[in-house]
């Protein structure tokens, strides 16, 4: 139930992300950091000002109910998804994956060195978990977790699709391909992808959100760099474009990764398991790229435009 609770959690990631690159064509490295911005909004609010360990103290904390910090946290996550967007929405490409990337880091390394109010790199613990003392005895925790993560899960999916098949997901698109077609018609292009940003940011800080109340403690060293690119393993041998995909890539990564954890050490190579994991994942991330480069379940609309464009 802990392997489905996770995978729930990342497939929310994915759809996120999923808005970025494969509606709105956005390089954005950034998602760990929204990810980390929404579980420290979460777990500040709801967490009472507490002795951080040996070298440094919380000076901060408001112990609001948890319903609060879920708000919270993706409000936050969207906003700094926003400045984040505001300063470099214009840059294309590569460009636009740096500037992400080191906004990320720069979130994470201010979480590290605030200790007043995040408890630095130590842990953040003690965060509350819903219902955990008012359910009945005959239902176990995690899988109510497993629900609630779920509800959120097909909620964000729904939601998220609706904004893709919607008017607003057209421009997107349209963005995607030929960002110069909807300039051309007078659409406000940057504004489009500003709040593309926002939205996916947005969606980051509530799974972040989900992942600190239900791990009870976390560091910033959750939310390294490689996070993001498990994101964008799965969305791409998903399929960017389709959010079906984006849970499908979701579940098949996160499978594997919580899945090799369970091997005995014993086994063969059974010491270089967290490397083979890793080349699991990218053979499969290669084998996806060269026999359907699309993804497993790429949409039909970015298809048709690639097979339109490409003599070669």
């Amino acid at each position: 139930m802990v392997t489905l609770i996770i995978i729930g959690i990342y497939a929310i990631l994915a759809i996120g992300m999923n808005m970025h690159w494969g509606d709105t064509g956005l390089l954005n490295f950034a998602h760990a950091g929204f990810f980390a911005v929404g579980a420290y909004t979460s777990a500040i609010l709801t967490t009472p000002v507490g002795d951080a360990g040996l070298l440094a103290s919380r000076t901060v904390g408001f112990d609001f109910p948890i319903v609060v910090g879920m708000i919270a946290a993706p409000i936050t996550a969207g906003l700094f998804g926003l400045l984040l967007g505001i300063t470099s929405i214009r840059l294309d490409g590569d460009y636009l994956a740096i500037v992400t990337l080191a906004g990320a880091e720069t979130a994470r390394l201010i979480i590290s060195n605030e200790a007043w109010l995040t408890s630095g790199v130590q842990t953040l613990n003690n965060i509350p978990r819903p219902l955990d003392e008012s359910l009945p005895a005959v239902l176990p925790y995690d899988v109510f977790y497993f629900g609630l993560v779920l509800l959120v899960l097909l909620g964000s999916y729904a939601l998220f699709r609706h904004f893709a098949n919607a008017p607003f997901g057209r421009v997107l698109h349209a963005i995607r391909e030929d960002e110069d077609v909807p300039k051309a018609l007078g659409k406000d292009t940057a504004w489009f992808k500003l709040k593309s940003f926002a939205l996916g940011a947005a969606l980051a800080g509530l799974a972040g959100s989900l992942w600190a109340h239900y791990v009870y403690a976390i560091q910033p060293t959750m939310f390294l760099s490689n996070l993001t690119f498990s994101i964008w393993a799965m969305v791409i041998i998903g399929g960017a474009g389709s959010y079906f995909g984006a849970v499908a890539g979701a579940v098949i990564v996160t499978g594997i990764r919580q899945i090799t954890r369970f091997l005995p050490g014993d086994i063969p190579l059974g010491n270089e398991l967290p490397y083979l994991r890793l080349i699991i994942i990218g053979v499969l991330l290669i084998a996806v790229l060269y026999y359907r480069p699309h993804g497993m379940f790429g949409d039909k609309e970015r298809s048709l435009a690639g097979m339109s464009g490409g003599g070669n």
